[in-house]
């Protein structure tokens, strides 16, 4: 048997050695916690907080050529960032997006895709991917894969057995002969001509030859003689704006007789422009003076504010009666030319006794 001083102090050796275990252990574990403890903090790695990723799931067992059905995707939400969803690119060309309802919730946020499939195959979804920015930096979460088998309506009626023996088709209408057709609408086209023309003669009646009125030839030198004996019946003019009007009648008289003889454009020339075209015509010097007189003082009155007497009022007129009397003599086989040339251009019959006319 072992003495009892030995047993004791071999007690208190084992019970030291606990406690050192117990101390160890516990500071072991305070330093553990002390190393995990940031990690859980809000600054922990977003990745670590989306560590059950997004989910999809859908509402139907199957999917048929163009019917609708829905889709579900749902991610957490419990830290602060902007979520992107995927959008119809992300979905295959045999897929059609028609509408995309979004959901928010506490921890939670969801999407549901309203879809219509044209395809024959099984639908299997997968490469779906949800961005989520945070901060300066974007986290891409692949979405699991989502398969569903395509459904026919075909299938059943096969697992019953029925026949897939389309019906024949109605043959088309059939119309009688195409020549008979042409033939009634033939004798229907000659009816109406015949009659179209039967009322077309008899309501048909000869026009009645209208004569065209040719227009009436007036002399040059006759216009300026009735102008000027208009000028003569009318009042001598006594105030001032009369007697310029009365000096400017008599002066554009002369003037419109020799645009309409000579084609010179004289209303719109100056009186001594009208002089020279006078003089290059080779008009006799009394008629060059006498002209020339009237138009140098019918300017006076207009121009320079002359105010002749009433002699000198009578003598313009009775001056421009003399002239008439020299353009008769002188431009005889003119007024024939131009009078003939008037017949000619209106389509008169012609004569061919006259002469040329003078150029």
């Amino acid at each position: 048997m072992y003495s009892k001083p030995t047993l004791n102090s071999r007690f208190w050796r084992i019970t030291l050695f606990l406690c050192f275990c117990i101390v160890g252990a516990d500071y072991s574990s305070m330093t553990l916690h002390a190393q995990v403890q940031p990690s859980s903090n809000d600054q922990q790695p977003a990745q670590l907080r989306l560590k059950n990723g997004p989910r999809i799931y859908s509402e139907v067992d199957s999917v048929r050529i163009s019917t609708p059905f829905n889709i579900i995707l749902v991610t957490p939400s419990d830290i602060e960032e902007e979520i992107i969803f995927p959008d119809s690119s992300s979905f295959p060309p045999s897929l059609f997006l028609s509408e995309a309802s979004y959901g928010t919730a506490a921890t939670e946020d969801s999407v549901q895709y309203t879809l219509q499939y044209f395809g024959n195959q099984d639908l299997r979804l997968s490469g779906l991917r949800v961005l989520y920015k945070v901060k300066e930096d974007t986290i891409s979460i692949v979405v699991p894969p989502l398969r569903l088998p395509f459904s026919s309506r075909l299938e059943p009626i096969i697992a019953r057995g029925d026949s897939l023996q389309l019906n024949p088709i109605k043959p088309n209408f059939g119309f009688s002969n195409p020549w008979l057709v042409v033939l009634i609408l033939g004798i229907i086209l000659v009816g109406l001509a015949l009659i179209w023309w039967y009322y077309r003669s008899r309501k048909k009646t000869t026009p009645a030859q209208q004569s065209i009125a040719l227009p009436v030839y007036e002399s040059p030198l006759q216009i300026l003689q009735t102008e000027l004996e208009h000028i003569q019946y009318d009042s001598t003019p006594q105030t001032s704006d009369a007697i310029k009007i009365y000096y400017s009648r008599i002066s554009n008289a002369f003037r419109a007789y020799y645009e309409e003889l000579y084609g010179f454009p004289a209303l719109e020339s100056t009186s001594r422009e009208l002089i020279n075209f006078l003089n290059k015509i080779a008009e006799p010097t009394p008629i060059i003076e006498n002209i020339g007189g009237l138009l140098f003082s019918a300017d006076r009155v207009k121009f320079a504010k002359f105010n002749p007497s009433q002699e000198q009022i009578r003598c313009i007129l009775e001056d421009s009666f003399t002239c008439i009397d020299l353009l008769n003599e002188r431009h005889k086989r003119r007024l024939q030319a131009h009078k003939l040339e008037f017949e000619q251009l209106h389509g008169y019959p012609q004569n061919p006794q006259l002469g040329d006319s003078l150029p």
